[in-house]
């Protein structure tokens, strides 16, 4: 058994490296070179992390526009009472107005329309009143009221969107109103599965026994991995305990994959032999980690790819999995690692090594309440979890953790990014 730098050892497992702080564990990656680029449309970049920084080829507005449905009228003119004669109209998709407002004078603009020259302001239509000769205003107005400076929302030019950003939906539709109609994004990061277990059933229809065991692991990382737009997804494989049969298994899926994430066998019995084959095949092999649910999560690093070994336990294979490999996997992706310190609500955990806590998450006053820890057997809790806490060492109730959103909820994934740029 491989001896750790300090020579410790806890019920019987020996950390060859403590990997409980995020900034080792993503050091090992560093020297990982990231998948290649390729350039794709917009309409088809969600999901998948820029290779580039992204720059608005024209501004927001492109042009002064109407922030209301109302008249343009130069603000010194527009005071209670003064009556404004109307001498044409602005609309929407029809391009550069023909009117321009003089003295005295007010055109008929629709929101979005180009605001016509002359005109410093828009007054609303429900703050005039319509006479035989114009309209009659009711409320003042100030220059700038109602209306979008040309690039006052972005410059053309300004770089919107940097590289290792990973695109979303809303994303697609700034980029597109900024004139931009290709990204250059990284390659689709290649990862392969291998479950492993004499005692799993790879088909749920076959399970006929109370003590047969399905294979609940492989589908669940299946179809997490194949829902995220940057990862390409080649395929799972459940194999039995033997050293020859893994080593076969997983030499054929890492001449293809970037990552392979494998489940089962990397603990201290006399079946784990996952450990073995991934200390012979790779350069680096890190086994252990000072993290609970997961201790017999490993980190393989070669020179062509990245292997990820889970324990077998479902909970902890899944928890282990969104702590360490998803983010991980973003990384290699080109994405920049992102953790966010929140305070969390009371919890019954305070321990000497960081423990992942699945939690929910309430949303009205920003802090996690952290459900019941339970064994990690119990697959049920995950029905109602939000988000995972990563606890470092020692942390008790209300103090700070890590929070990691999960992709149900991903709405306020987005709300954590934007709180950790403004350095909340």
């Amino acid at each position: 058994m491989p001896k750790s730098p300090e020579g410790r050892l806890y019920r019987g497992f020996v950390f060859t490296e403590d990997l409980s702080e995020p900034s080792k564990f993503y050091g090992l990656l560093s020297d990982v070179s990231p998948v290649g680029s390729e350039t794709v449309e917009v309409s088809e970049s969600s999901g998948r992390i820029l290779a580039s920084d992204v720059e608005a080829r024209r501004p927001s507005p492109p042009f002064t526009r109407s922030a209301m449905d109302g008249y343009a009228v130069r603000a010194e003119d527009a005071k209670p009472g003064a009556v404004l004669k109307v001498v044409g109209s602005s609309r929407i998709g029809e391009g550069e107005p023909e009117v321009e407002v003089g003295p005295g004078e007010a055109a008929y603009v629709d929101t979005g329309a180009p605001v016509p020259p002359g005109a410093d302001a828009v007054i609303p239509v429900e703050f005039v009143e319509e006479t035989e000769d114009g309209i009659e205003v009711k409320e003042p107005v100030e220059p700038g009221d109602n209306l979008d400076e040309k690039g006052s929302f972005v410059e053309e030019g300004e770089v919107v969107y940097e590289a290792g950003h990973e695109v979303t939906p809303v994303d697609v539709a700034v980029m597109i109103e900024l004139g931009v109609d290709e990204v250059e994004v990284r390659e689709r990061l290649r990862v392969a599965v291998i479950t492993t277990g004499d005692e799993l059933v790879p088909d749920p229809g076959d399970v006929e026994s109370p003590y047969d065991v399905p294979d609940c692991i492989g589908p669940a990382l299946q179809a997490r991995l194949e829902s995220e737009p940057f990862v390409e997804f080649l395929g799972r494989e459940l194999v039995p305990d033997d050293e020859k049969e893994l080593r076969e298994a997983l030499e054929e899926a890492s001449s293809e994959a970037h990552v392979v994430v494998l489940t089962g066998g990397s603990s201290v019995g006399r079946k784990d032999v996952v450990k073995n084959v991934l200390a012979d095949l790779y350069d680096r092999f890190v086994h252990g980690i000072k993290f609970r649910p997961g201790r017999p999560f490993g980190l393989a690093v070669g020179e062509d790819g990245v292997a990820f070994t889970l324990p077998g336990w479902p909970t902890s294979a899944l928890t282990t999995f969104e702590t360490w490999v998803f983010p991980a996997l973003k990384v290699l992706a080109g994405a920049d690692p992102r953790v966010v310190a929140f305070k969390t609500s009371d919890h019954d955990v305070k321990a000497k090594r960081s423990v992942g806590v699945i939690a929910r998450v309430k949303i009205e006053d920003g802090r996690a309440e952290a459900l019941p820890r339970d064994v990690s057997s119990n697959l049920q809790l995950f029905r109602e979890t939000d988000a995972l806490l990563l606890l470092p060492p020692g942390a008790g109730p209300g103090d700070d953790g890590y929070l990691i959103p999960v992709r149900r909820f991903e709405d306020w994934s987005k709300v954590i990014e934007n709180l950790e740029r403004e350095g909340r």
